[in-house]
């Protein structure tokens, strides 16, 4: 067995898939100066967005500058620069949308919607590249295990197998996924994979509860062909600890040596079991390795590279 590839990703903020910025939405607004956002613009768990709402609420604004309670006056003419854009505006999430809640955002029906949104929302163009056959996406945390997170808007964490674990041990029957409102722990086993009678389990990038599962992984009947980045994410998690576990995991060129290690110890295990290489189409390493290579013992590759 190869040494593991030692984790050391020091990264201070989370990277946020697919987001045009990561300017805080208070930065934004004119109301703070220049600041990033460090939460992954979940402002409601933000130390920050708490104190200026309480700002905001108490009239302490930049300029002293304080807004009109709209509740209050509802039919009072408003001016562009008396009115307050909502976060979600800022963020550049939505194209127009003004706050009618004194960014009382925990209570606010539109806010709600937005979440619901994101959780069953996803974005088909991960940028991949090609690593020893196998695909990375980028922006991407990788388990050890071979399971990926994406930290997406509002702080949620999307999770999925990555490339090298769908092409090893897939195609499969089904994925056996935990109910929403399950509790989950980074490193432990939070779904299986079923292929006729083999099965394996895989563990968790993340830690935190699941808020929404993708109902084409959990379908009972033949499991599709699917992108594993993209479409063939398998839940949602709404995460705890969010930062310091983000750093146990492979990011961005650690994630690219990882997986050549991964790759190199794989094709030491195809010559030994069965004296063929690991076979590639296109700079590709085929799909179903584990079904073209008989020789392979199921329990040694899940071991080795699930973990489990």
């Amino acid at each position: 067995m190869r040494k593991k590839t030692q984790i050391q990703n020091t990264a201070r903020n989370p990277a946020v898939f697919d987001m045009s910025s990561d300017i805080c939405v208070w930065s934004k607004a004119g109301v703070i100066s220049y600041t990033r956002c460090i939460n992954a613009f979940d402002c409601l768990s933000c130390p920050l967005h708490k104190r200026l709402k309480k700002d905001v609420s108490s009239g302490r604004l930049k300029d002293g500058r304080a807004p009109v309670d709209w509740r209050v006056f509802p039919d009072r003419p408003r001016t562009e620069a008396e009115q307050m854009k909502c976060r979600h505006m800022l963020s550049g999430r939505i194209s127009y949308k003004y706050c009618i809640n004194n960014y009382q955002c925990d209570s606010c029906p539109y806010n709600e919607m937005i979440e619901d949104e994101t959780l069953s929302d996803f974005q088909e163009h991960s940028v991949q590249t090609i690593v020893s056959g196998f695909a990375l996406a980028r922006n991407y945390y990788y388990h050890s295990g071979h399971t990926w997170a994406r930290v997406e808007y509002g702080g949620f964490v999307r999770m999925g197998l990555d490339d090298f674990s769908a092409r090893l041990f897939g195609p499969f029957d089904r994925i056996n996924l935990p109910d929403m409102g399950t509790a989950i722990r980074q490193g432990e086993a939070c779904c299986g994979i079923i292929r006729g009678n083999l099965q394996a389990e895989c563990l968790s990038p993340i830690e935190g509860v699941v808020v929404a599962v993708n109902p084409r992984a959990s379908a009972k009947d033949s499991f599709p062909e699917w992108e594993p980045f993209d479409a063939g994410w398998l839940m949602v998690i709404e995460p705890v600890h969010l930062t310091s576990r983000l750093r146990r995991l492979h990011f961005g060129e650690e994630s690219r040596t990882w997986l050549e290690q991964e790759a190199v110890a794989l094709a030491a295990i195809i010559a030994e079991e069965s004296g063929h290489e690991l076979a590639a189409t296109g700079g590709r390493a085929i799909p179903d390795i584990y079904g073209h290579l008989p020789e392979l013992d199921w329990h040694e590759l899940k071991h080795r590279f699930l973990h489990t």
